[in-house]
């Protein structure tokens, strides 16, 4: 399923919360949300942003309980500075209500030998790759996403 929320770091966390905080049903089903997901849904000139609105309301109405990772929140941060402003990025950080995962260090070096072996021919960021190894982890095979790098490293 391709999909997204806006949501993210506005919410203070426990130290090092690990799973992300269920806000539904947690026999609900479950969305991992891309940074390219965030992106489109809160840049309104992006040119998937129409779809993105369309996918998050589906999926908020289908029940899905949404998450991210915290390195997907920080590059969300800074692809919002770069493309819509800081003050739009800072906005985002403070209001946003997606539950996050921390990763460890188990899933940063699964990341980084998935990146290190991968085929030169695939695009595949270490976000990505990370993002890939939480989902595998937490048994998540739903992601909210418009990158079609990232949705081909799914498959």
């Amino acid at each position: 399923m391709e999909s997204e929320q806006q949501g993210g770091a506005g919410r203070k966390r426990g130290k090092r919360d690990r799973e992300p905080r269920a806000r539904l049903d947690p026999r609900a089903p479950v969305a991992f949300v891309d940074s390219s997901a965030i992106v489109a849904l809160v840049d309104h000139d992006d040119t998937t942003h129409a779809a993105a609105v369309e996918a998050y309301r589906s999926l908020v109405s289908s029940g899905y309980r949404l998450f991210t990772t915290n390195h997907v929140v920080v590059e969300v941060y800074d692809l919002l500075s770069a493309g819509v402003g800081p003050a739009i990025a800072r906005r985002w950080l403070r209001e946003s209500r997606l539950a996050i995962y921390t990763t460890d260090e188990d899933d940063e070096e699964k990341a980084r030998q998935m990146v290190a072996t991968a085929d030169s021919n695939v695009p595949l960021t270490l976000t990505d790759a990370i993002s890939i190894v939480v989902m595998e982890r937490l048994g998540v095979a739903d992601a909210f996403a418009v990158d079609p790098d990232f949705l081909a490293a799914l498959s």
